[in-house]
């Protein structure tokens, strides 16, 4: 991932993926930048010095990071790339004996470097060179360019990114993490295949249950002890549009039974307005950003959770107080119109500028207890199964068979006497054979069938490609090619 946060939810996911998969058991290590939060998190002279990574266990995510030698980009914009990643990547590798890569976003060199190391290794390993086979998935968090976002010559850049550097990387990698099924056919899209996907909607942290007992978070904040908690939780940046909330808490100033929550790191400037404009409504509480424990009990304090994002991949928050038994009001926006159901297990608005749809969805929660309570409780069914516990054991499981069936031989090739071997070549996980009779495709996976075609059944030729004989590996002895 290219950068650490405690509170983004690209940056989350990746580091909660490396702790549970620890936490069952494996070996997880975060590969990422210098940065959190698009500011240095160490000085860069200290991984330079260090052969361009600095491996090091980070007490507040509570795993080992390894952080490598990166800098931020002018274009595109919100990025940071690696820098002589490949080298550093192999070094790494080797150190600590890695066999699954998972990257995660886009618009960055990560998953491009990744992609590129991966066809090298395959190229090494088809020679003989090495024989440790590796995995390679990617996580895009994708969501398609718009233009009420992005300004046309990003909006444009992204769109050729996704079509030249993301096609070419769903066509290397061995398996794909879509957050919702409008990923998984925007993925389909750009190539992928069925087998390729794996559904994983970001993961709940079950870790949150175990700090939800604590209290004292009104005392602590100071929010009202009688009033129902409305809380937005998630970086405060104008995407998530935070401003749109200080318009539906105006609209129900006057009513004393609710108050409004505003949870999370304050992002740049924007940030700073909106903690400036909250001062005018004393219904309004901005807390700024919270721990892990702090973020449990206000989850169990709240009587709704609400976003009027304008663009979300998913929405990890959400599934967070749906986990917890909390409904959702939201814009709908992205990923969000496929976890909250409307009237079943949240409210789904006529987007982010409905504040009046906003206002009253809240009012109708706040008269009717009987219904929050059915949709809360609807909700935590309905992403029970969306655990980051119940996630990684699945994931593994697919991943333990994806490394059975690459360490399991190739269905073998006799060659008969009659016939002699012309060309050979390795491209895309198959071994391609021509002898003086027939043109063979034996796949490197014994999963799947050898195909063996008469030269004389050949009625055309398209085109032709020429391989290095190195990259067949021929057992003389027995004449028989595996």
């Amino acid at each position: 991932m290219y950068q650490t946060s405690l509170t983004k939810g690209q940056e989350l996911v990746a580091e909660r993926m490396v702790r549970e998969f620890r936490r069952q058991g494996y070996d997880a290590f975060l590969i990422t930048s210098i940065y959190e939060d698009w500011e240095p998190a160490l000085p860069i002279e200290e991984v330079t010095a260090r052969g361009g990574f600095l491996h090091l266990y980070d007490d507040r995510m509570r795993i080992p990071v390894i952080r490598v030698d990166s800098y931020q980009g002018t274009w595109p914009p919100r990025r940071i790339f690696f820098r002589n990643f490949i080298d550093v990547l192999k070094h790494i590798v080797e150190e600590l004996k890695l066999n699954v890569l998972i990257t995660h976003s886009t618009l960055w060199n990560g998953p491009e470097e990744v992609a590129k190391f991966m066809a090298w290794r395959r190229e090494l390993i088809a020679s003989g060179s090495i024989h440790e086979p590796m995995l390679f998935c990617h996580m895009s968090h994708f969501q398609e360019p718009s233009d009420e976002r992005y300004p046309l010559e990003e909006r444009s850049y992204r769109e050729a990114w996704n079509k030249f550097s993301l096609a070419r990387i769903v066509k290397d990698a061995d398996m794909l993490l879509v957050t919702t099924p409008m990923e998984e056919e925007g993925m389909r899209k750009l190539g992928a295949k069925d087998e390729q996907t794996f559904l994983f909607p970001a993961g709940v942290d079950d870790i949150l249950e175990t700090y939800a007992a604590g209290s004292g978070i009104r005392d602590r904040y100071k929010l009202p002890g009688g009033a129902k908690l409305v809380t937005y939780l998630g970086t405060v940046e104008e995407r998530k549009n935070a401003l749109g909330l200080l318009g539906v808490a105006g609209k129900l100033s006057q009513n004393k039974g609710v108050h409004f929550v505003i949870a999370g790191r304050l992002e740049g400037e924007y940030g700073e307005k909106v903690k400036g404009e909250a001062k005018k409504y004393p219904n309004v509480t901005v807390i700024g950003q919270v721990s892990d424990e702090e973020k449990a009990q206000l989850i169990r304090e709240s009587y709704v959770n609400i976003s009027l994002s304008r663009a979300e991949a998913l929405g990890i928050a959400q599934l967070e107080f749906m986990y917890g038994g909390i409904p959702v009001i939201t814009s709908g926006t992205g990923g969000q119109s496929w976890i909250i159901r409307n009237g079943q297990t949240g409210v789904i608005l006529n987007g982010p500028e409905d504040v009046e749809g906003a206002a009253k969805a809240v009012l109708e929660l706040l008269n009717r207890p009987y219904y929050r309570n059915r949709l809360g409780k609807a909700a935590a069914r309905s992403v029970s199964r969306y655990s980051l516990t119940r996630l990684i054991q699945t994931f593994s499981k697919l991943l333990i068979q994806e490394f059975a069936e690459e360490q399991e031989p190739a269905s073998p090739l006799n060659v008969e006497p009659s016939e002699k071997v012309v060309e050979a070549w390795v491209k895309d996980n198959y071994r391609v054979v021509v002898t003086t009779e027939r043109l063979t495709v034996v796949p490197l996976k014994k999963a799947k069938e050898t195909a063996s075609i008469p030269l004389r059944e050949i009625k055309k030729i398209k085109f032709q490609v020429r391989a290095l004989w190195s990259a067949l590996w021929v057992g003389g002895a027995a004449t028989v090619l595996f």
